[in-house]
């Protein structure tokens, strides 16, 4: 197949998507507002003429022009409100567009404009993927007709992100760790003042955050004003191989997130055996039962939260059950491998319908 991802080159998930295809023999392209270096894979720059995301629509003539000189089999934008939008307003085709969460969640309520954009995208498209299940009541009241709209997650690479033995040290404080970016919608400054509470009790807790983004320095602040430097650390970006050693070594993995789509942090969390307590969100309640294989807190309550840190604490039986429970969870309904074989089959399908049609 010849493919063209018009979607963030930099995203961890546009190089994953585009390197199986590319390891399979594929020739894949990416179009992207930003540019990133994908080893074997052709990396296409859109102008926006220095305005941002006002220039996005600018973007249009240079997508098309790109797609008749590459002459792609498939076309598969990611993310509703920017690429999947400019993909839809060339009007190349076939054309697949995947919602990753707030641009079909959140983005459409803040607009009528906005609404309009991503329902505009949606209905140009031929299949629609989200990358969770509970997305796709939000996709088809946003579109229209009879679409076809499947949940396809991200997927999680379990001969990666995998159990390791290991030998915990004795007396060693209780370690947590949460590995979501430093951005508004994650709310990471719940999780810094549930560690706070659980300080003032005489908890003897270690915390890492392994992330990045624009609220690094406010986060920094509220654990210096908490006096919290010595119980919670900042690891900032991890590269995978660190990353799974983090996820082995810590007890406790927390999300503290607003909203999401499909939780993928949350998955690799699960596969490598840490025990999981989240948001009680949709993104989140499809992979864990209260009580059985994690916790789940209101979203923004640093109190429930810390509550539920030190009730896992406390109950180390219900964490070592819930690591076979977890690794099973992950390996049957988010396995990386079954994800994007299903992808495939979607690129393989559109690709033998429009050869039938120009046959014709």
């Amino acid at each position: 197949m010849r493919i063209l991802f018009v979607s963030d080159a930099p995203s961890a998930h546009t190089q994953r998507w585009a390197g199986y295809f590319r390891e399979r023999g594929d020739e894949v392209h990416v179009a992207s507002f930003r540019h990133s270096n994908i080893y074997g894979v052709g990396v296409h720059l859109l102008p926006t003429y220095g305005l941002g995301k006002a220039g996005y629509p600018l973007a249009v003539f240079a997508l098309r022009n790109l797609y008749h000189t590459i002459k792609p089999d498939i076309v598969h934008a990611q993310y509703v409100t920017s690429y999947g939008f400019i993909a839809a307003l060339a009007n190349i085709k076939p054309l697949v567009v995947t919602a990753w969460g707030t641009d079909v969640l959140l983005a459409p309520q803040k607009s009528i404009l906005i609404r309009f954009l991503v329902s505009y995208a949606l209905r140009k498209a031929d299949v629609i993927t989200t990358v969770a299940e509970h997305m796709n009541k939000s996709v088809r009241r946003l579109t229209t007709g009879d679409k076809d709209i499947q949940a396809i997650p991200f997927g999680v690479d379990t001969a990666f992100f995998r159990i390791k033995a290991h030998q915990r040290q004795e007396n060693r404080p209780i370690q947590l760790i949460c590995t979501r970016n430093f951005a508004p919608i994650y709310d990471v400054a719940t999780l810094i003042k549930a560690v706070s509470m659980l300080k003032e009790r005489g908890l003897n807790i270690k915390t890492m955050l392994a992330g990045n983004g624009p609220l690094k320095d406010a986060l920094e602040d509220i654990v210096k004003r908490l006096g919290l430097q010595d119980e919670i650390t900042f690891l900032g970006y991890q590269s995978p191989k660190a990353l799974v050693e983090h996820l082995n070594e810590s007890d406790i993995f927390i999300t503290p997130a607003l909203s999401d789509g499909n939780n993928i942090s949350l998955n690799e969390a699960m596969a490598c055996g840490c025990f999981p307590i989240a948001t009680e969100i949709p993104a989140n309640t499809q992979w864990i039962k209260d009580g059985y294989n994690g916790y789940l807190y209101p979203p923004g309550d640093a109190k429930v939260l810390a509550e539920a840190i030190e009730k896992a604490l406390s109950n180390q039986e219900l964490r070592q059950k819930s690591l076979l429970i977890n690794r099973k969870i992950i390996e049957e309904g988010a396995n990386w491998k079954f994800c994007v074989e299903k992808m495939e089959e979607i690129y393989r399908s559109l690709i033998r319908g429009r050869r039938g049609l120009e046959e014709k």
